[in-house]
């Protein structure tokens, strides 16, 4: 090949948590393995890539939760315990990692894939790559055997696209913004007020930034939108014990009045069945639920200030994966009832001259700078070829038509009855579901991982990694990438003929049971992450029971760490000569 083209094993297009912990778990089985991966940004960490780190950004998980198995977060990054990482920090640990694990080298950055082509075996990865300093860019091609895809849900914002912003004269940001051009809105004096559109994790994020620099902010909560997000502390009340919020989340005991298809695999299908197949046991789950309701609405006083009344979540906690943690310096709520950041329930109906932000009621009013949080673009930015092979892997594509849509209307119409009559309390749907709407059809992987189609046709050379929505980030990142390497490699027992069924049970139940999040497009696993690491490892025959005693297996919140030595554990059963 001439130097233009390159040949590799496998290939990772991404950086973030996902496709660190691919290269790494792929390295460790396999440390010959010829590896490439691809970035399109100048630093490692995706989400957590330098350019991303705005100030103030942390992880919602605390210390110790939020690090790969083998590679501790240890006393050099000079964090306190219980305490919240840092964006900025967190991306100096996924360096340091890379370097460790020796992927560092093997990272190609300012790399933009625009093409990804199958061919009759494997694939072929078309991006440009910079030239010389000051020269054009140049057009590489890529071929290999294996390629892991993890590219993130979280990379394309969304533009602002309010009418009127071209005559705006002010400074108008997205929240892909926040890093540079948000810093200096923050920082700059002849900036008095700030409007900021969206009430997210990380609207609140921005309200802060703002906040926290002196600025006055009109916070506009859009009536036409999903409203605002479950905000909980770090640490909540389980009875008489105190409980850090994501163990909670991560505790067997309280996965069991979760409706989740994936439930059984923990090997207590018949609690799960008491709870949601007994009408005494979906009282239990609902009162169960309505109970944390009510104490997150107690615990943030958002109905006993009117200041603070248009920040409760329209819905249940039940029904949302769009949850947070209050994690910054002193209370964010201090600057509402102050009267420094107002809230607005309207929609912005147009920009105009001078900074003025006109609404649907017809009032209006003048700003210094607007930042509007706009979501994630779903629609791949790569072409796929030849041309509607998206509808094979299972990503999203434009609405399906014809008979590729018939085959999975009767697919989904099949499994959604069996979720059903598995969970009768999830065709009670709640009034106010999220409003968006997506010109894509929705993911569609098989164990939200590989391509239903391919998988069927035992054709392993293509997975996703991290193409779901999650706070167990970690977990999902290390099981899933065990799994991807046992599936590339052709050592992973599939039943076929029940692809399609379990890939539209994935589909549909997220659908169902997250009606106020974003389901409906791709995988959330917020209170479900067990069960789904706990299926990925019942397929490779690793013990999913992790836990020294039973009353911790139980009621004790799992971490990243209960999972050191899966990777060794598999080898130890699949390798062996």
């Amino acid at each position: 090949m001439d130097s233009k083209s390159q040949f590799l094993d496998v290939i990772i297009i991404g950086t973030g948590v996902g496709g660190l912990s691919a290269a790494k778990t792929y390295l460790e089985v396999e440390p010959t393995a010829d590896i490439l991966l691809l970035e399109k940004r100048k630093t490692i960490g995706g989400v957590w890539a330098d350019e991303n780190c705005y100030d103030g950004l942390k992880t919602n998980n605390l210390l110790g939760t939020y690090e790969f198995t083998d590679f501790p977060m240890d006393e050099k990054y000079g964090l306190k315990s219980d305490s919240h990482i840092p964006g900025s920090v967190l991306h100096t640990y996924l360096t340091d990692f890379a370097i460790h694990f020796d992927i560092q080298r093997r990272i190609q950055f300012q790399t933009h894939v625009h093409e990804i082509t199958k061919m009759d075996k494997g694939w072929k990865i078309t991006a440009e790559v910079p030239g010389t300093v000051d020269g054009p860019t140049t057009t590489m091609e890529y071929q290999c055997n294996k390629l892991i895809v993890s590219s993130g849900l979280a990379s394309t914002p969304n533009p602002v696209s309010i009418p009127g912003k071209e005559i705006f004269g002010k400074p108008i940001l997205n929240h892909g913004q926040l890093k540079e051009e948000g810093r200096r809105v923050a920082e700059d004096p002849s900036v008095k007020s700030v409007t900021i559109i969206g009430a997210s994790k990380t609207g609140y994020d921005t309200v802060q930034l703002m906040a926290s620099h002196g600025k006055q902010v009109d916070w506009i909560i859009r009536e036409s939108g999903g409203g605002p997000v479950w905000m909980s502390p770090p640490w909540v009340n389980m009875g008489p014990f105190r409980v850090m919020l994501e163990h909670l989340a991560t505790m067997r005991f309280f996965s069991w009045f979760s409706p989740c298809i994936w439930g059984n695999y923990d090997g207590f299908g018949w609690i799960r069945a008491l709870l949601h197949g007994t009408w005494l046991g979906r009282l239990i789950v609902h009162h169960f639920w309505e109970k944390i309701r009510q104490d997150t609405i107690r615990g943030n006083r958002y109905r006993e200030d009117p200041a603070l009344a248009l920040l409760e979540p329209y819905e249940s906690l039940f029904w949302s994966a769009r949850v947070g943690v209050l994690n910054y310096p002193g209370n964010i709520h201090d600057y509402l009832t102050s009267g420094q950041v107002k809230i607005t329930k309207k929609d912005i109906s147009s920009l105009s001259e001078n900074g003025t932000v006109h609404l649907s009621d017809g009032s209006k009013f003048h700003t210094d700078a607007l930042v509007a949080i706009t979501g994630w673009n779903l629609a791949p930015t790569v072409k796929y070829m030849p041309a509607g092979i998206e509808r094979e892997l299972g990503i999203p594509c434009n609405i399906l038509e014809g008979t590729e849509a018939s085959l999975w209307e009767t697919i989904d119409n099949e499994a959604e009855k069996e979720i059903l009559s598995r969970f009768p309390y999830l065709a009670k749907q709640p009034k106010q579901v999220i409003p968006y709407k997506q010109k894509v059809s929705p993911y569609r992987l098989y164990r939200g991982i590989a391509s239903p189609e391919l998988t069927a046709r035992n054709d392993h050379s293509i997975v996703y990694i991290k193409m779901v929505h999650s706070t167990s980030n970690m977990i999902i990142a290390e099981t899933q990438a065990l799994w991807a390497y046992a599936y590339l490699n052709n050592k992973l027992d599939i039943d076929r003929g029940q692809v399609y069924q379990n890939t539209a049970l994935t589909s549909r139940y997220g659908k169902l049971r997250y009606p106020c999040g974003f389901s409906s497009w791709y995988p959330e696993f917020v209170y479900d992450a067990i069960p789904y690491a706990d299926m990925l490892l019942k397929d490779l025959g690793v013990q999913n029971k992790r836990k020294r005693t039973w009353t911790k297996e139980i009621f004790q919140g799992y971490t990243i760490h209960d999972y050191k030595g899966i990777n060794q554990e598999w080898m130890r059963s699949n390798l062996s000569s």
